[in-house]
């Protein structure tokens, strides 16, 4: 039994650095390497900083997003340092294990639970999928030109919408939900005693999208966090096409949000390459300027969340192998974190 679990384990681990070092091969397969590196020297300073600085509106919205839906139960500052210090486990370790990161950081204030957070961060999760699927179907037309039937779009946005939907009224009559809940499974001792109180933990991280202010406000913000990293990537890209179509970067960020989700290496290694370039290629560009850009825009975000994330576990006095090390210890698999 130890031996499978022990194997079991192993392949957790292995498996999303096989298809990481699989789609990694797969691209430099193709790559020019002298061409790739006559791009690199084509990227101006003055593109590199304004987009940098870009780059942090983004995230500082991105952060008051996530801090509305946590109903402003910790400060500003906390969910701002609070979210790098998740994007830096998930630069770490595989598994997005920095949603839980996030929720154990937090759990420190004692303002709020951690399955509230976890629970906000899986409202953030829910609308940032909406929005990437909002943005990719928008452009698909004209990725695809006439070979796509039009009402397929409108039947996928139809079905983002409804799940909204769904969501604003699980929230809103969640007492309801619960008390329905308890009447068909509260004689059941596990489900009583352990299950339900949790679903009712994280129904109330929901109630954020019963406010439609609340709910506005952080689903703007996200919009906007969006828009500032398409104009990011535009600049870049200017580097190496002085006239790019603007929608190039939507379909091509919005294409990468999905392959995000994708089992990879920490920090998405190689697949955020890997989808990159094959989303530059159906626009007909070169390889050799997709994957430059691609590393490119890879390295701002890792290097700056990974920054915020520090300055983060500096503010509460962690050191960062001390906290990996708790992370994994509550990740999923253990019961602590709920």
């Amino acid at each position: 039994m130890a031996r499978q679990q022990t194997i079991a384990r192993i392949l957790r681990w292995l498996v999303p650095l096989l298809i990481s070092g699989l789609v990694i091969w797969l691209v430099l397969h193709k790559i020019d390497v002298q061409v790739f590196l006559q791009h690199l020297g084509k990227i101006s300073w003055q593109s590199l900083v304004i987009s940098i600085f870009i780059f942090f509106i983004s995230y500082a919205l991105r952060s008051y997003s996530w801090f509305i839906l946590l109903r402003q139960k910790v400060t500003y500052g906390d969910a701002f340092f609070t979210m790098g210090v998740g994007y830096l486990i998930n630069n770490i370790l595989p598994f997005r294990l920095g949603e839980f990161g996030r929720a154990i950081m937090l759990d420190d204030s004692g303002r709020i639970t951690p399955l509230e957070v976890f629970s906000s961060v899986i409202v953030e999760r829910i609308l940032d999928v909406f929005l990437a699927a909002l943005f990719f179907l928008s452009v698909l037309p004209r990725v695809l030109s006439s070979n796509i039937n039009q009402n397929l779009i409108l039947i996928a946005f139809f079905l983002a919408i409804v799940g909204l939907i769904a969501l604003f009224f699980l929230a809103k009559y969640r007492h309801q939900v619960l008390a329905w809940l308890n009447k068909r499974m509260g004689h059941v001792r596990f489900m009583r005693d352990w299950l339900l109180p949790k679903i009712a933990r994280v129904l109330e991280g929901f109630v954020v999208l019963s406010d439609p202010k609340a709910f506005l406000m952080a689903f703007a913000s996200l919009a906007l966090s969006w828009w500032l990293a398409f104009i990011m990537h535009y600049l870049l890209f200017r580097n190496f096409n002085s006239q790019p179509p603007f929608w190039w970067m939507i379909f091509v960020l919005s294409a990468g949000a999905f392959g995000a989700a994708l089992p990879s290496a920490p920090a998405g290694l190689g697949v955020y390459e890997g989808v990159v370039v094959a989303s530059f290629a159906v626009l007909g560009v070169d390889a050799e300027i997709a994957l430059t850009h691609a590393i490119l825009t890879h390295a701002i975000s890792f290097l700056f969340s990974n920054l915020i994330g520090l300055i983060g576990l500096r503010r509460r006095g962690e050191a960062l192998a001390g906290f990996v090390k708790r992370v994994l210890k509550r990740s999923p698999g253990t019961t602590e974190i709920m």
